[in-house]
């Protein structure tokens, strides 16, 4: 016979067995890893955000950009990437950051700028200009 204690060691550790099995991340869609460095008129956007939106639908893809305008997306927590295929991209500021710089809205709300993400390292440097 168990006792009550045993028994709750058995199921925590049952539980933890199904929570890693089910995090094998199986159901993630082909990734290629996205770096790059976004610049205004030739400076970096430091604190500002970068985003992948896949064409064909599903999860986009996102990135804070660091002091030296470089940028790795994160495709889910703890999975760095992009889906591949086409992606729409934007540059922004997330919500209740302080803007430094006003972004163009060809590369924001009327972005036009579109990479295609491929399987294994891709590196997509955008080079803003205000003009």
């Amino acid at each position: 016979m168990i006792c009550p204690r045993g028994l709750a060691f058995v199921v925590a550790v049952c539980a933890m067995g199904l929570a890693i099995a089910g995090c094998g991340r199986s159901d993630l869609p082909e990734l290629g890893r996205v770096q790059g460095t976004v610049t205004l008129d030739g400076k970096p956007v430091p604190n500002a955000a970068v985003g992948f939106y896949p064409q064909s639908g599903g999860r986009q893809a996102l990135s804070i950009i660091d002091q030296d305008g470089k940028y790795d997306l994160i495709f889910v927590h703890g999975v760095n990437g992009a889906k591949t295929g086409m992606n729409e991209v934007t540059v922004f500021w997330p919500d209740g950051s302080e803007p430094t710089v006003a972004i163009p809205a060809k590369y924001n709300k009327d972005s036009q700028l579109k990479f295609e993400v491929k399987p294994g390292k891709n590196t997509f440097d955008i080079k803003m200009e205000s003009n």
